[in-house]
């Protein structure tokens, strides 16, 4: 095993940890963000006076799985504090995103090119926003949910490798392909 045993992941000053043990669950609060972060298997130990967070091992099945859940507590703590973004552009012409509002739902609304209209419901636990019409960005506190729903909007129109058209991620370079040589 790795030596990220020996290293606990620290307490940022602004977030309040609340360990509840009968639940197994910790509470990770910080104005109005809030995340319930589910106890591993292998056990957590915390630590109020040092403001750590020990991962202690306590199965050899749970072995495996230690770095995993100590990199995903990290990412908890940062989304929390911070909050994680992705940021979507669309190239293309006539390709468009906007938002509808329907009761308490949102939903993103692609123009992509097809004879219909692609129609996505956005998570409760994500917002997101059109600055400009070929541009959409989401944050969110949970990363995995960030980056499954920025994966599920670029589905819709993956990129094209002849045309250079699709919906990129940013900073996303395609390579481009030759065409049919006559």
């Amino acid at each position: 095993m790795s030596s990220l045993k020996h290293y606990p992941v620290r307490q940022p000053k602004d977030l309040k940890l609340t360990l509840v043990a009968e639940e197994k669950v910790i509470f990770i609060e910080k104005d109005k963000n809030r995340f319930i972060f589910p106890i591993p298997p292998s056990g957590i130990s915390y630590t109020p006076e040092e403001k750590k967070i020990w991962i202690v091992q306590c199965q050899k099945k749970s072995k495996a799985f230690f770095g995993l859940y100590k990199i995903l507590l990290g990412q908890v703590l940062l989304g929390v504090l911070f909050s994680y973004r992705r940021q979507l552009n669309i190239v293309g012409i006539g390709y468009q995103a906007s938002i509808e509002k329907e009761k308490t739902d949102n939903i993103l609304v692609l123009k992509l090119g097809y004879s219909h209209l692609v129609r996505l419901q956005v998570p409760s636990s994500l917002q997101i926003s059109c600055p400009k019409p070929r541009v959409i960005v989401i944050k969110g506190i949970n990363l995995q949910r960030v980056s499954n729903f920025a994966q599920a909007i670029r589905r819709c129109r993956v990129p094209s490798t002849y045309k250079e058209k699709g919906i990129y991620l940013l900073g996303e370079q395609l390579r481009l392909k030759q065409g049919k040589k006559t």
